[in-house]
């Protein structure tokens, strides 16, 4: 009792290469990105909606100061060089780049994968499973209609 195993983004296969069922021993919890309220109480505020969307919340960015135009690059290619790999073999991972970023330009828009598809040349099913990657990793989260 009291171990604690704290892991960044590269979790996804952590719990399959555990050889012991852990069930009732364990818990996963996920820690998201911080929230307005918890930027606010720590001093970081924002002066607009634009600049909270272009810097994000990761704790990083506020921890060390790092600007996010220097973050975010490096962030991208790591994610799809391992974690997305890890996952799943994506061949081309040009179109898989430029499917985050089709995505990102969709924020709070309602997600037409058949447009998505069509505008990368990959069909519906592969921006589907796409979509579920980025599900898995926390890069995006998909609101259900009630």
């Amino acid at each position: 009792m009291g171990k604690f195993i704290l892991t960044g983004s590269q979790n996804f296969l952590l719990l399959e290469k555990i050889t012991q069922s852990l069930a009732g021993r364990v818990a996963v919890l996920h820690l998201l990105p911080f929230g307005l309220c918890e930027l606010e109480q720590a001093g970081h505020t924002q002066e607009s909606l634009d600049k909270i969307l272009f810097t994000g919340s990761y704790p990083v960015l506020y921890d060390r100061n790092i600007e996010p135009q220097d973050y975010y690059p490096s962030y991208i290619q790591t994610y799809i060089e391992r974690d997305v790999r890890s996952i799943k073999n994506i061949g081309n991972l040009s179109t898989f780049q430029r499917f985050i970023k089709l995505c990102a330009g969709r924020t709070g828009q309602l997600i037409n994968f058949s447009s998505i598809g069509n505008e990368l040349g990959i069909n519906y099913k592969t921006v589907s499973s796409w979509i579920s990657i980025l599900e898995a990793s926390f890069i995006v989260y998909l609101l259900k209609p009630h």
